[in-house]
């Protein structure tokens, strides 16, 4: 694959958003210093991750517990009115 210097690849995006310079240095060859705050951060993103995921599973099975719970709210008041 072709590399051209007007385009950055999805890998090194995060490095270019957060500092241009950083990226540039990465690109000449100037591994960062920063290896372990890197890891860090990213075992941190990777928890956070998983979290929103476990929170997105919740809030579905929430609103299937409320839809199920309406479904007999609904089939209790039905009982109700045909046994009157």
């Amino acid at each position: 694959m072709r590399h051209d210097d007007r385009f950055i690849s999805a890998s090194e995006i995060g490095t270019w958003c957060y500092c241009k310079k950083a990226w540039y240095l990465s690109q000449r060859g100037y591994p960062s210093t920063l290896t372990e705050e890197r890891a860090s951060g990213t075992r941190y993103h990777e928890a956070h991750n998983q979290h929103l995921r476990a929170a997105r599973r919740q809030c579905a099975l929430a609103r299937v517990v409320m839809l199920v719970c309406l479904l007999i709210l609904i089939m209790l008041a039905i009982v109700h009115v045909w046994t009157r």
